[in-house]
């Protein structure tokens, strides 16, 4: 059983009424969106106006609870970009929070996913209150990503409270448990090798006789009649093609074929693991950055934490939204990777960087 977390104003939210005339989106000929606006009130503007259950993915990146003041930092220019919730101020937080994951649940698409970025100050509240709104069977992964560059600034004292956070945490929900998604890769180049094909795994069923073996532990790692067409594929290749090294063979036919071979003086049969130009994503991002500096804006997210959470978790032309999207990065991503978007911040400085850094795509700019 889950139980709720309770706080007060929880059940009884402020209203937050719109400060314009709803207009119907259906006539915008933009197919994206700005707002100005507290994201709640844009938010309610989304769901009066036929966006419930259309999102199909959203990245945001709320406060922290930090306490910090963030600034935009450009030459000359010192200027506040917006105040964090103080910290250790949890009931504030939460008010601030739960009404808007509560809208972001409702505009998701059926198989839409949300990545909320956090980090060691609310994540932990924040997963308790995202079971409750999304259910427990529709969280998929705490994505671990890299916070930055690594600072010493800890060994000029003798002694520490903590450690140094080197990371933030990215909360992964899906509207619906049934939602299911392409194996998320990566670049990574590795060249082809031989492997021993047993593994300490303890599977009887995939114990069989193979060159005259049957182990009495572990298992092979493929099933029998897969194994057989491997020794077979090997074979062929030895008697036929002995001129080509291994890897050329399997260029010149089709890239899909798997060879087993059993070597004089090893134990065990090998398998030939082919060379690879990609690898999947398990959930620690530590081979990306989550933050850059190009625009001075102090919490501006890398493209390439972006481009990984866009490019392997929507499709083309699907719609995409950031609620907090402070300098833009979102926007920007989901734009040069054919997605339409919808953003929204309520600081000015985050609106002007944002715009900036916009000033060559098609959008429409609501202030509420």
């Amino acid at each position: 059983m889950i139980h709720k977390l309770r706080w007060t104003s929880k059940d009884h939210p402020k209203q937050i009424e719109s400060k314009m005339i709803l207009k119907d989106i259906k006539k915008n000929k933009s197919k994206n969106l700005l707002f100005h606006a507290d994201n709640l009130d844009a938010m309610n503007y989304l769901l009066k106006n036929g966006l419930e259950g259309k999102i199909d993915l959203l990245y945001i990146d709320p406060p922290f609870g930090s306490g910090e003041n963030y600034y935009f930092r450009s030459k000359n220019t010192h200027d506040l970009a917006f105040k964090d919730v103080a910290k250790g101020e949890t009931k504030t937080y939460l008010n601030i929070i739960y009404p808007r994951l509560k809208s972001i649940q409702k505009l998701m698409s059926p198989s839409g996913s949300l990545f909320i970025h956090l980090d060691w100050h609310t994540a932990h509240y924040v997963k308790v209150i995202m079971d409750e709104i999304f259910g427990y069977e529709n969280f998929r992964n705490e994505i671990i990503v890299k916070r930055g560059r690594r600072k010493n600034l800890l060994t000029q004292f003798k002694s520490i409270a903590r450690m140094h956070n080197s990371n933030d945490s990215i909360l992964w929900y899906s509207k619906s448990s049934n939602a299911k998604f392409p194996h998320p890769v990566t670049e990574y180049e590795s060249r082809s090798k031989w492997m021993g094909f047993w593994s300490n795994v303890n599977r009887p069923t995939m114990r069989y006789e193979l060159f005259n073996f049957t182990p009495e532990r572990g298992q092979w790692k493929w099933s029998r009649s897969r194994s057989l067409k491997a020794i077979k594929n090997y074979k062929v290749y030895q008697a036929r093609f002995g001129s080509l090294s291994l890897e050329e063979y399997w260029k010149k036919t089709d890239m899909t074929m798997e060879f087993i071979r059993k070597r004089k003086g090893v134990k065990y049969p090998e398998y030939w693991v082919k060379p690879k130009t990609h690898r999947v994503l398990d959930n620690v991002w530590m081979d990306i950055e989550s933050y850059s500096y190009s625009t001075g804006y102090g919490t501006q997210k890398h493209t390439a934490l972006l481009e990984r959470i866009i490019g392997q978790f929507s499709r083309p032309a699907s719609l995409v939204a950031d609620f907090f999207c402070g300098s833009g990065t979102t926007l920007v991503v989901a734009d040069k990777l054919g997605r339409q978007w919808i953003g929204c911040d309520s600081s000015p400085m985050a609106i002007k960087v944002a715009t900036k850094r916009l000033r060559d795509f098609e959008y429409m700019l609501i202030k509420l």
